[in-house]
């Protein structure tokens, strides 16, 4: 017996497969490779993306104080006139800060030497052809006879040198000049910076506006915390507000909205070295948005321009230092976000405990419309919008709101110019998270053109598309991409496609990645006309490349189709994983796929029982 189940179970394994074909694996998922698209190694170029929180937090007290140190370390940098000035400490200094320049800023700074007095200029190129309106940062690095000058004006300098390493990151749409003046103290007085002024006026160099900072380590003893450092400006009323006061009072919005909250516009008639410092040169050039940065606790800083003005000096607060530094930083960034055709716009992400309150400064130069949309999550809160006095406009409570969606608290119509201010206060008894929005308008130039209208560059770049690719001049500007060739990286994908979606159009190594992992490259999609965002185009549960390589059409819903009229779908023929164009054969009936059984088994079991008979 044991035979015949041997015998039978051979016969069993002569029985054909429930299919005559042996389905494939889907090997085109396993063979797929996403191609890394490589690191971006040009600098971003900065159009319409308000940077200022990165700006501000790009520097800490520590590193700012060992830059003070390190600049300080050869004592005095007295000269009594130009004459000195090619030698000894003064000679030294200029040769550290101008390594400084060249190396923080990875060669990008164009320096030269002005003037008799070798004042150090450096230029850091904006993106934008044409001649623009630029930034202006200045210190002066000599010190008076005998001082080290530790804060005057080691902390300026220390600015300067954070600043060109701040904003040499990013490609900006205006140059900025970082200027070191020497000549300060020379028996002439304030010798240095004439000569970089009458430069800049001769070449017609319009400056939006210039931060000078001077002595800026030692608070006052008796001034609330938000005036420890006065920021001059030229006095003129709110007809001049853009003039100056509009630019003192920008770094208050940015102190007081990314930082601290240290620094206090102070108009010229009440600012004690506005014709001491060098920024009055060029206001003497009919330069008016200059403005100074200096310490309020003069009265009290017993190393003032003396042989104790050391970097180790106790009185000293390197973190005023710092919060200059990153306040004008912040503000550069702020002001060259503008986009064309939108609004200036503020978010920020913040939290409250019960019974705090939380302000957000804005300048308004301009009648305009200031729209506040805010969500929360938690109880109750208060808002206001605050007038330049900090009278009340408007104040709105609410008992609760909606997590997920933002209320429309305010749409307020402002009309004075001024410092305006925002206030948040939570009125319940448990933590609270916010994010706030606001909008407004703005005119900083005061031509009667909203800024939204105009940018600093002609309009017709905003209405010419040279190589007829779709994006217009002014964007291939901002993007870098060469207004003259529709394909700047020769990829073979047009720039504006790879803009929008979401490429590098100035990195040709992206059109053989694969964006969506589907197995056809960036470009393979783009000549097929498939969304590289989207491994199935047409939403028929079969991935393009799939499609593509099977002779369907990526584009069309052809999922239910049936080309090589097998009875199976082409969707059927994917899951399956055979060839949607090739007839499968099809699977024999369970009565003839049992035959084999019906007709050799008897024959065998006979052929068994006689043998048996026989023994």
């Amino acid at each position: 017996m044991k035979r015949l189940w041997v015998v039978m179970i051979l016969c069993l394994m002569m029985l054909p497969s429930m299919s005559t074909t042996t389905p494939r694996t889907n090997k085109i998922h396993e063979s797929i490779t996403t191609t890394e698209v490589q690191s971006q190694t040009a600098l971003k170029r900065v159009y319409g993306e308000n940077l200022a929180a990165q700006i501000y937090t790009d520097i800490n007290s520590n590193d700012y104080k060992a830059l003070v140190k390190k600049f300080t370390e050869n004592n005095s940098r007295w000269i009594m006139d130009y004459s000195m000035a090619n030698q000894g400490t003064n000679l030294a200094a200029r040769k550290y800060i101008i390594e400084q320049m060249e190396n923080l800023s990875n060669g990008r700074i164009q320096i030269e030497l002005i003037g008799r007095h070798y004042n150090i200029v450096g230029k850091l190129p904006g993106y934008l052809p044409g001649n623009h309106s630029v930034f202006v940062v200045s210190a002066h690095y000599d010190s008076q006879r005998l001082s080290p000058g530790a804060n005057c004006d080691g902390s300026g300098i220390a600015a300067l040198i954070s600043l060109v390493r701040m904003m040499s990151k990013y490609e900006w749409p205006l140059d900025i000049y970082f200027i070191a003046f020497n000549g300060l103290f020379t028996y002439g007085g304030m010798t240095g910076s004439p000569e970089v002024a009458n430069a800049f006026q001769q070449r017609d160099i319009k400056i939006l506006a210039l931060y000078n900072i001077d002595t800026i380590l030692v608070p006052g003893t008796n001034v609330p915390r938000n005036e420890q450092v006065q920021m001059g400006y030229m006095a003129g009323g709110l007809q001049n507000y853009q003039k100056g006061q509009y630019w003192a009072e920008l770094t208050r919005m940015m102190g007081n909205n990314y930082g601290t909250n240290v620094i206090v516009p102070v108009p010229s008639n009440s600012f004690a070295l506005w014709d001491t410092s060098d920024q009055y040169s060029f206001f003497e050039r009919t330069y008016t948005n200059v403005l100074c940065a200096f310490e309020s606790g003069k009265a009290n800083d017993q190393a003032y321009q003396s042989g104790d003005d050391k970097w180790d000096n106790l009185d000293y607060r390197y973190s005023l230092g710092r919060e200059v530094t990153a306040v004008i930083g912040a503000t550069m960034a702020f002001t060259m976000s503008r986009a064309y055709g939108e609004s200036t716009t503020i978010r920020n992400q913040f939290s409250l405990g019960s019974g705090i309150e939380k302000r957000f400064y804005f300048a308004v130069t301009t009648p305009t419309i200031v729209n506040v949309s805010i969500r929360w999550f938690g109880g109750p809160s208060r808002f206001a919008i605050l007038d330049p006095n900090d009278n009340p406009i408007v104040t709105r409570a609410y008992s609760n709101t909606s997590a997920w969606q933002a209320t429309q608290v305010f749409s307020q119509a402002l009309t004075t110019k001024g410092l305006y201010s925002i206030t948040v206060l939570d009125t319940g008894y448990t933590g609270v998270g916010y994010d706030l929005n606001f909008t407004y308008d703005t005119d900083i130039d005061g031509n009667g053109i909203l800024d939204k209208n105009e940018y600093w560059l002609p309009h017709s770049y905003f209405v010419t598309d040279h190589d007829g690719d779709g994006l217009m001049d002014a964007y291939e500007i901002f993007y870098g991409t060469n207004m003259y060739n529709a394909d700047s990286d020769g990829d073979g994908m047009p720039d504006k496609y790879e803009i929008d979606m979401g490429f590098n159009p100035l990195n040709a190594s992206d059109a053989l990645a694969d964006a969506d992992n589907d197995g056809l490259t960036n470009l393979k999609e783009y000549e097929l006309g498939t969304n590289p965002l989207n491994p199935d185009t047409d939403g028929d549960g079969m991935p393009d490349a799939w499609e593509v390589a099977n002779g369907l059409n990526p584009l069309v819903n052809d999922a239910n189709l049936d080309p090589d009229g097998d009875g199976l779908t082409n969707l059927q023929e994917y899951l399956l994983g055979t060839n949607p164009q090739e007839a499968q054969p099809k699977p024999l009936s369970p009565v003839w796929m049992l035959s084999p059984i019906v007709v050799i088994a008897p024959i065998v079991m006979v052929l068994y029982l006689r043998r048996e008979k026989m023994y």
